[in-house]
């Protein structure tokens, strides 16, 4: 009788793995399949037809947790995906096309508030992409064309109200710039010619009353030595304010990393 048993076992444990990770006479993956970490524990579980993945597949982290969701069609070719952290938290959701970012994908923070929306096409950011503070309000908005920044770029504040204003040519800033007090009132006003600084650039006071003048010739102040270190310290922010906010370019293929730099940056703003 325990004979029987361990014969029927020997067959059905092969035939149970030949039928997870089974390829057809034509070396093309068919059904389900698995693949493993080094370590045994599993990295994905999937379905494939005719050598694609088909309908929904699970990737995990090699600790164990549910790292994404993807829903294959079109022969592989296009996806739909949800990935999470470690913790279970939705970080990012959007579509993949030849694997490469297709159309909208969202970010959203540990409490599945939107926080960022952008738009792909052939894995380059294309158009406009919107940065959202946590109450909905939009923090930021730049163009891209074919992953270069190119067009508007506008910050604002919590209360919708624009913080500044400027334009991409090509990835370097080109064009008047303009930033505001929370009042509205104008606190710098200056333009870019190739990513630097050309002419006249003016700091007011909340009231609007102009405080210093800076003429820039290709970048290099005429003047720089009128200024007080105060006023230079205001400028060199102002300068700075463009890099605060992460760019989640460099997060690409890393949503979880973008969210928790994010998070940390307002952190450490909230400190100061």
């Amino acid at each position: 009788m325990i004979q029987k048993i361990l014969l029927v076992v020997l067959i059905v444990i092969p035939s149970f793995t030949i039928a997870q990770n089974r390829i057809d006479t034509k070396g093309k993956k068919q059904g389900i399949w698995e693949k493993h970490y080094p370590s045994g524990a599993l990295m994905y579980k999937g379905n494939f037809k005719d050598g694609y993945p088909f309908g929904e597949m699970k990737r995990y982290y090699d600790t164990g947790e549910l790292k994404a969701k993807l829903f294959f069609s079109e022969k592989g070719k296009k996806s739909k995906a949800e990935l999470f952290s470690k913790k279970g938290e939705l970080l990012a959701k959007g579509n993949f096309y030849n694997r490469k970012k297709d159309s909208t994908w969202n970010y959203f923070d540990a409490k599945k508030r939107i926080r960022a929306i952008e738009t792909f096409a052939a894995g380059k950011k294309q158009g406009v992409c919107k940065y959202l503070f946590k109450n909905g309000a939009v923090s930021e908005i730049i163009t891209y064309a074919s992953g270069i920044k190119n067009g508007s770029w506008k910050r604002y504040y919590p209360n919708e109200k624009i913080l500044f204003e400027t334009n991409y040519v090509n990835g370097k800033l080109n064009g008047s710039f303009i930033s505001r007090y929370k009042n509205g009132v104008v606190e710098v006003s200056g333009t870019y010619k190739k990513g630097k600084k050309h002419g006249k650039w003016k700091t007011y006071s909340p009231d609007g009353k102009c405080k210093a003048t800076i003429v820039y010739q290709n970048g290099i102040a005429s003047n720089q030595e009128q200024l007080d270190a105060k006023q230079q310290e205001a400028l060199k922010q102002m300068d700075a304010q463009k890099d605060l906010l992460t760019d989640p370019e460099k997060y690409q293929d890393n949503p979880d990393g973008y969210m928790q730099k994010l998070r940390e940056k307002r952190a450490k703003k909230k400190k100061q």
